[in-house]
């Protein structure tokens, strides 16, 4: 059993009970350490629940800017900016086939057509898209193919595209695209599955 060290003259319940007085001292301490333990362990649970919270904001934040959601979740159906209903960032869908890249287009050229808005770069392209809008859709909506055909959505790289016996495929980049490709057939036929 420990001994309390009495500090200056004893009182008189010190000096009737001293076994009493020195289990009583050793149950406050006790209880002392204990509840400093659990205020420890309150701190750190409250750090790690900041911290996993903080995680899942940025995942979360990332995954929108980049429009990544799985297919399964619903997505739009076309790929629209996340502060505005601009069609594949902005870009003109017909010069892809016009002009063999990516323009951006101006809002001066606008066209509403599956609620969102598509750019053209001249008004003989918005005529072209209003005549024949399924020929010059990028296929999956304008979503990264690579993505699509992995059962998610993904924004593209507007530079990053490849036609396919005449249809348009977007890719949210150079590495991925080259991906996809090295097993076309199968993707594709990955994509057509996924994509509703």
């Amino acid at each position: 059993m420990f001994k309390v060290r009495l500090i200056g003259k004893p009182t008189f319940f010190q000096t009737l009970l001293p076994s009493f007085y020195s289990n009583y001292c050793l149950t406050e301490s006790k209880k002392q350490i204990q509840t400093g333990i659990t205020n420890k362990m309150k701190k750190r649970t409250k750090i790690i629940l900041i911290s996993l919270l903080a995680i899942i904001t940025m995942v979360f934040t990332f995954a929108k800017v980049k429009r990544v959601s799985p297919l399964s979740w619903g997505h739009k159906e076309v790929n629209q900016s996340m502060f505005s209903n601009e069609a594949i960032n902005g870009y003109d869908a017909v010069a892809y086939f016009t002009e063999n890249k990516a323009v951006l287009g101006d809002e001066a050229y606008s066209y509403n057509w599956k609620n969102a808005d598509w750019n053209f770069s001249s008004e003989e392209n918005k005529k072209l898209f209003i005549e024949n809008s399924e020929k010059y859709t990028p296929q999956f909506g304008g979503y990264c193919s690579f993505a699509v055909s992995k059962g998610f959505t993904a924004n593209t790289n507007p530079n990053s595209f490849e036609f396919i016996e005449g249809k348009l495929y977007l890719f949210a980049d150079e590495g991925m695209k080259s991906n996809w490709k090295k097993n076309q057939k199968e993707n594709l036929q990955k994509c057509e599955t996924d994509w509703k």
